[in-house]
């Protein structure tokens, strides 16, 4: 059960992740919509991104599958490092922190 339960936390984090995608898809009116938190200070704002970080796209015919094959291997070395580290049995904080940057990563890449 120890291996398990980092790893449904890692699953917990894509569901929320993938949740509150559907939802900001579903309720905000168009792309570009803005929710002001604290006023000009803190606002949110819905924009799709077709490529990866800040928008950074890479050239090409095969530049979508380029990036998904990336994305695919790096989402599995992260989950054969957080195996290892559990296997290694440390500390649980650094187990639960890998865990949800595992879950971060995979939400980002679907």
């Amino acid at each position: 059960m120890k291996i398990y339960k980092y790893f449904l936390a890692t699953l917990f984090v894509i569901l929320l992740d993938q949740a509150v995608k559907l939802y900001v898809f579903y309720t905000f009116p168009f792309e570009g919509y803005e929710i002001k938190v604290f006023g000009d200070w803190f606002k949110l704002n819905y924009i799709t991104n077709a490529g990866m970080a800040f928008g950074i796209s890479i050239a090409g015919e095969y530049g979508k599958l380029l990036l998904t094959v990336f994305r695919i291997i790096a989402c599995g070395g992260i989950a054969w490092y957080l195996h290892q580290l559990i296997l290694k049995k440390l500390p649980d904080g650094l187990l639960w922190s890998i865990a949800l940057i595992l879950g971060g990563a995979i939400g980002s890449a679907l």
